[in-house]
């Protein structure tokens, strides 16, 4: 089963509904339907949690909570961030993203802002709609 990382724009799509929602709904979905093995790190559900601060806070745990459920939540952790500082890359949240996911063995990222991987990251990464064109439904 592949191992899929979500970066936390990927999460934020879906949490805000914006534009590209609707791609990231299917992934979860297909996290939830058990044919892929969702994760993100910790400290994408605490950017959502910061980003979301002007929204009721209800429906900010309500929503994480339910992002949550088909989610495994990987440890951000001192050897990530020591990895990360070495790299100077410009946007350092994306390197500690990346630092996790390659940490838990991920088998891809999914991001929709692959211009700030292109640098640094060894794993393959696609945006969602490209993850959703590749996958391959029948197994």
């Amino acid at each position: 089963m592949k191992r899929v990382f979500l970066d936390t724009n990927i999460l934020l799509d879906y949490g805000l509904d914006r534009e590209l929602a609707d791609y990231a709904g299917s992934i979860l979905e297909l996290g939830r339907r058990g044919l892929i093995e969702l994760t993100a790190s910790y400290l994408s559900f605490a950017n959502m949690g910061y980003i979301l601060r002007h929204h009721p806070i209800d429906e900010i745990y309500q929503l994480i909570r339910m992002m949550r459920q088909p989610v495994e939540v990987l440890p951000c952790n001192a050897a990530q961030l020591d990895a990360g500082l070495i790299t100077g890359v410009k946007d350092f949240e994306d390197v500690m993203q990346y630092q996790c996911a390659k940490e838990a063995g991920c088998d891809v990222i999914i991001t929709n802002n692959k211009k700030d991987f292109q640098s640094f990251c060894d794993i393959p990464f696609l945006t969602s709609e490209e993850f959703l064109v590749q996958f391959d439904f029948d197994n």
